[in-house]
């Protein structure tokens, strides 16, 4: 019979016994294994606990067992002695049921493909895989809300789990603490019932299975699980329960959604869009609107102008090129761009594109501006001066001295020097044509010109020619006689010039070369430039070289930019005489303006958002969002009830045995016979069943009973354990967290004579027994079950710095955490000056005597809080125990504290490490318990933690506080060595550290500062303008709120958290998370929240500037109201979501004598009027019912065949009425 200890005083304690009587079921393996009784002890059993039953004096019920076995043996010459005595201890038959169920179930368990694949069978693991290969969970906001049976929140990552789960999958769940593991059961165990499956819900602590069921009775739920997990319910109460689930199924109204999931999933819809529309990156920019917000307010006021870009251009300037653009306009600026298009460069003109072109021209500037030019000019001063000629004024004078001294020359070759005599003229008379001296008049006769003609012809050297050619010739000899003597300093007539032929050489290549540069250039008709204006335009274009060479790459720029439609910028940025980088900022002003211009044309909700209407919309949502959880409870339980109706009807002869175990008094059937009686009807009416894996073996008939099998603290369940459970289910989830406890190995290895893990040699307490290579079934499952979703946000920690160590040093920041309020820590180590002396067992009585002062300090400075003393050995937990009621003698308010703080969840613990998993309260004193020697040195044998997996049982004894933890130890980071072969003594180094230093990230390796955006600069710059009192990215995890604003009377308070619609609202996995959760959360820690929308921020920041200070106010005010945060928000309630169960007025059916004077049509109006009360009543109630309104006392069998027939076709009219 199990026992329970009442109080304790002294060394005495008071034991009492619960729960039924049970014979030995090692005594019957005994008798008939080892002493060859031939027995069925599965049915010996039964016989003798009936034997039992009918007595209730226990050395009554003692004799009769003694009587019956001695009878029993001595049918085999054997003989039984009674020794009459009360033993209190662990027993080990406990596993018997189990060894049995799993021998007796060979084929039910090769049947199992998680069961084989966990053997070994390659062709279970490879269908386990192929099931799952193209698998992949919905989407939290894909599932429409009336598929959606979730009775409690469920953030995104739990949501995945549970969706797998419901989808059919097998699937491993890890858990680190304080993620809603176990409000990730109750979830799925809702849901499931639901949908009509029979779930197998199966723990080795009682804790787990508390959790669960606890959260259920939140919702009005908990009558969905039978609660076996230590057989504490007998058999009256199992009879008893069954009713209750009867009676209550009886009367469950269907709710009222009064298009309720329409409107959640329509306002679902809104807030996703608005995510959605802000941060979806459009193509072909790969920019978002919230990305456009953040650069315009970063950008600098300089920056700003009118220049933007619609059309083609802008669609050029598409993300990457937009990036080259930005690089190539500051390098173009860098480059002189600017001025060259300003024309301040004498090569501001040039057109030059090859490095070839730079070269030639480069080459020719060189020559004019070192040598040809000066030299040309020299030349040509002294062949002009030779002449006699006046020297020209420009280029083009020379040209034309050159062109009139080779004309000279030309002419004195073919005619000689006297050609240019005072007859010139009378010799161009006397060879023209009679037109032309009809122009020309001169007195000279016919023979004076014929002999005029003959001596020119005789003078020409070359010969006889024409009259006409020999006109020409002497024509243009006296044009360059009269042009001569226009250009000579004091007349005369033209000659030859030495020299002429090098001049004109010169002459040539300077002219060359100088229309070359000048074309490189483009600088207009250098041959009319003065010889000044060569020399200057050489000397600039040679000063400015520099220019030249970039002039490639400044005109391939230029056409790049020309292409994209970017001259009018340029213009203003010439106007602006802009350096790199207000030209960078100029460009970007324009672009990012340009694309929320076009942004707003393309998606209406960017032109149409408006902050104070989307406020309303979220604010539906949320409320959508929670009624519908409320909505879904009443959902739940008019589904099961539904389908207990069903199967009551479907299975007349179980419902006929359960009914009957609910009316009995006593005698109630054993449980296991009764699961195998009316497995539909029981499943039905509670469709969860709770237990240990022991208590599965010895209550469940080895059937495949169950839909679904969920293991919680799987990391603590050993392999072999599970298997009896597992082959019971279709399906299989296992939850826990491996980063925590393994199977303990303390009772067994009690049981077989050696030392737990927390004995006197704990250095060598014995390793968890192997079952392959895997320790407990979530390891085990984990290799080979695809499915594996992580709960991811932290929900207990009131403050994230109480579980920061952990999410940095074993879960690698994975974890979603929320800020607390304070600057204060929660944290906080109590160094104790202690030794360990001689005698003391290895305690420091000076740390036990300070755990057990900061137990009275939060007795009378927190009485409404829940506290537990968590040490690392139970030698040190049972001392500081037994001060503790020493110290509740002395100090009545520890008493009335110990004796008012009852229940799960609340009762002040002092447990070790070993067994502390599943625990949490709102304090936390975790004393180390080990000291310095006599003589100062530290032992660095720290028990458990130096075992390989030590890790795991520190991070189990360090994440269990919800507001604040203090750690006592006699010892600092310090007096550790560094080194360690095993993790744990190194992890609790520098926890030690962490602690001492308030939680502060740096002193384990991290303290990123986190750079802040365009936005949230000018949300901060705007806020410190305003006086408010705000810091940045508040929090020391991923997950930081935007801004934290201040109490102004206590700066180290935080009232305020205002978070915007940024990186982190786009983050989010859904919706729920997005615009529910996270605020709710933050709520529940005590901060009051405030939404900034990005949108109205960029368009009017000084009002939402006002408004934010509005709202701190009220936050300051509010916290002087309410000093402490509310320990937990309720789920609002929903008003009116049920259906009356009027049935309005009843027809009018006469009552009659006869079931045959009754017409079909009017049974079936009685039974349709019976059923619009719409209650989930079985088929016998319904007929019973009706029996009565028709007026018939009794149940004949033809009344009951007609009335069975009316209401099958009055429910038919409802369903076709319905659809």
């Amino acid at each position: 019979m199990p026992p329970v200890f009442g109080r304790l005083s002294g060394s005495s304690a008071e034991i009492d016994l619960i729960g039924e009587v049970e014979v030995n079921p090692v005594l019957l393996y005994a008798l008939n294994r080892q002493y060859g009784v031939d027995l069925d002890a599965d049915r010996m059993a039964e016989e003798l606990q009936a034997l039992v039953a009918e007595v209730e004096d226990p050395a009554e019920q003692v004799k009769r067992v003694y009587g019956e076995l001695a009878e029993r043996v001595g049918r085999h010459n054997l003989s039984a002695d009674l020794e009459d005595r009360v033993l209190v201890g662990i027993f080990s038959f406990e596993k018997l049921p189990m060894v049995n169920d799993l021998r007796n179930s060979v084929d039910l368990l090769a049947s199992h493909d998680v069961i084989a694949a966990a053997a070994g069978v390659p062709t279970a693991t490879e269908a386990l895989r192929a099931s799952a290969a193209d698998y992949r969970p919905a989407e939290p906001d894909d599932v429409h809300p009336r598929d959606e049976f979730l009775v409690m929140d469920a953030d995104s990552s739990q949501q995945r789990a549970i969706s797998s789960v419901l989808d059919g999958q097998h699937v491993v769940i890890q858990g680190p603490p304080g993620t809603g593991k176990s409000q990730t059961i109750a979830n799925i165990i809702a849901a499931a019932a639901a949908r009509g499956k029979r779930i197998l819900f199966v723990a080795e602590k009682r804790a787990a299975i508390e959790a669960v069921t606890q959260r259920l009775e939140q919702v009005d739920l908990h009558h969905l699980v039978f609660d076996l997990h230590e057989q504490k319910l007998s058999k009256k109460q199992v009879a008893e329960q069954v009713a209750e689930s009867l009676d209550r199924a009886s009367k469950e109204l269907p709710p009222r959604i009064d298009g309720l999931h329409d409107r959640l999933a329509e306002r679902r819809r809104q807030v996703i869009e608005h995510e959605h529309e802000l941060h979806v990156e459009r193509e072909p920019w790969k920019v978002s609107a919230y990305q456009v917000y953040q650069a315009l307010l970063g950008l600098p006021e300089r920056g700003a102008n009118p220049v933007r870009f619609m059309g083609s251009p802008l669609r050029m300037l598409s993300g990457q090129t937009f990036r080259q653009v930005e690089s190539d306009l500051m390098e173009f600026v860098n480059l002189g761009g600017l001025r060259v298009r300003r024309g301040d460069s004498p090569w501001s003109l040039s057109e030059v594109r090859d490095e070839d072109a730079v070269r030639e021209v480069v080459a020719k500037l060189n020559d004019l501006a070192g040598r040809t030019w000066r030299d040309a000019q020299s030349e040509m001063r002294a062949l002009v001066g030779r002449a006699g000629l006046n020297r020209p004024s420009d280029l083009a004078g020379w040209q034309e001295v050159l062109g009139l001294l080779g004309a000279v020359e030309q002419t004195v070759a073919g005619y000689g020097d006297e050609i240019f005599g005072a007859h010139l003229d009378d010799l161009c008379f006397a060879t023209a044509p009679r037109s032309w001296r009809s122009r020309h008049s001169r007195d000279i006769g016919w023979w004076r010109r014929r002999a005029l003609r003959k001596q020119a012809a005789q003078m020409r050297k070359a010969g006889r020619c024409d009259r006409a050619t020999l006109h020409r010739e002497l024509i243009s000899a006296a044009r360059q006689r009269d042009r001569w003597q226009q250009l000579a300093v004091a007349g005369g007539s033209p000659s030859q010039v030495v020299g002429l032929g090098s001049a004109l050489r010169r002459f040539t290549e300077v002219r060359d070369q100088l229309a070359a540069v000048a074309m490189c250039a483009r600088l207009e008709e250098p041959e009319q430039w003065p010889e000044e204006r060569v020399t200057a335009t050489l000397n600039e274009l040679q000063a400015d070289r520099n220019t030249l060479f970039r002039m490639p790459k400044l005109n391939t720029l230029t056409d790049r930019f020309r292409e994209l439609g970017l001259d009018q910028l340029l213009d203003e940025l010439v106007r602006r005489d802009a350096d790199a980088e207000e030209a960078r900022d100029m460009l970007r002003f324009s672009w990012y303006s340009s694309l929320l211009d076009e942004y707003r044309i393309r998606v209406p909700h960017l032109a149409h958002f408006v902050g104070r209407q989307h406020n309303q919309v979220v604010d539906e949502f949320r409320r959508a969002d929670i009624d519908h959880f409320r909505l879904n409870a009443q959902r739940v339980r008019r589904s099961v009830a539904e389908r207990l109706r069903a199967a009551r009807d479907g299975n007349p002869q179980q419902n006929t045995v359960v009914l009957g175990e609910a009316k009995r008094k006593r005698g109630h059937m054993p449980i296991r016979k009764l699961v195998a009686r009316a497995p539909d009807v029981l499943l039905a009416a509670r469709p969860c069943w709770a237990m240990s894996p022991i208590v599965v073996s010895r209550l469940l008939p080895a059937e495949r009973l169950f839909d679904l099998v969920i293991f919680d603290e799987a990391s603590q369940v050993e392999p072999y354990d599970a298997m009896a459970s597992i082959m019971r289910g279709r399906q299989l989830v296992v939850a826990g967290d491996d980063r925590q406890l393994p199977p303990t190995t303390f009772f067994r290895t009690t049981l077989q004579g050696g030392a737990g893990d927390e004995d006197d040699d704990e250095d060598e307490s014995p390793s968890a027994p192997q079952v392959g290579d895997f320790e407990s079934i979530l390891k085990c499952l984990a290799t080979f079950v695809p499915q594996s979703h992580t709960l991811t946000w932290h929900y207990r920690s009131q403050d994230e710095r109480l579980i920061t160590f952990s999410n940095h040093t074993i879960y690698g920041d994975s974890l979603v955490t929320f800020p607390g309020r304070d600057t204060d820590s929660p944290l906080r180590l109590e160094v104790v000056d202690a030794r360990v002396a001689p005698g003391q067992g290895g305690i420091a009585q000076q740390e036990v005597d300070r755990v057990v002062d900061l137990v009275l300090r939060h007795v009378r400075d927190h009485p409404t809080e829940s506290l537990g003393v968590i040490t690392m050995n139970i030698r040190h937990a049972n001392h500081i125990e037994g001060e503790l009621r020493r110290a509740s003698q002395r100090h009545p308010d520890l008493a009335e504290f110990t004796e008012r703080m009852q229940g799960p969840g609340r009762r002040l613990f002092v447990k070790s490490l070993e067994r502390v998993q599943g625990d949490e309260r709102d304090a936390i004193i975790l004393t180390i318990g080990y000291a310095k020697g006599p003589d100062g040195r530290l032992s660095m044998n720290f028990g458990p933690l130096n075992k390989e997996g030590g890790e795991r049982r520190l991070n189990v004894a360090v994440t269990r506080a919800r507001r604040r933890m203090t750690v006592v130890s006699s010892f600092t980071a310090d007096d550790m060595a560094p080194n360690w072969g095993t993790l744990g003594p190194e992890l609790l180094r520098q926890f030690l550290a962490f602690a001492e230093n308030g939680g502060r990230l740096d002193r384990i390796g991290r303290a990123e500062p986190v750079e802040l955006n365009g936005f949230e600069h000018s949300v901060l710059t705007a806020l410190n303008g305003a006086g408010v009192p705000v810091t940045p990215q508040w929090g020391v995890s991923d997950y930081r709120i935007d801004f934290a604003l201040a109490h102004p009377d206590q700066p180290g308070r935080m009232v305020l958290a205002i978070e915007t619609d940024g990186d982190t609202y786009h983050r989010a996995h859904s919706a729920r998370d997005r615009d529910r959760l996270r605020q709710e959360h933050l709520e529940r820690l005590g901060w009051r929240f405030h939404r900034v929308w990005a949108s109205d921020w960029f368009e009017d920041p000084q009002a939402e500037t006002v408004r934010i200070v509005e709202r701190w106010h009220q936050a300051v005010a509010e916290a002087d109201r309410e000093p402490e945060p509310p320990a937990s928000v309720d789920l609002p309630t929903v008003d009116d979501v049920t259906v009356g169960a009027d049935r309005g007025p009843r027809p009018r059916v006469p009552r009659r004598g006869k079931i045959d004077e009754y017409a079909d049509h009017e049974i079936v109006a009685v039974c349709r009027w019976l059923l619009a009360d719409r209650l989930p009543l079985d088929r016998e109630t319904r007929i019973d019912q009706a029996i009565q309104q028709l007026g018939f006392r009794r149940r004949g069998r033809k009344i009951v065949e007609r009335i069975n027939a009316a209401f099958d076709h009055a429910e038919r009219l409802g369903t076709a009425e319905e659809n």
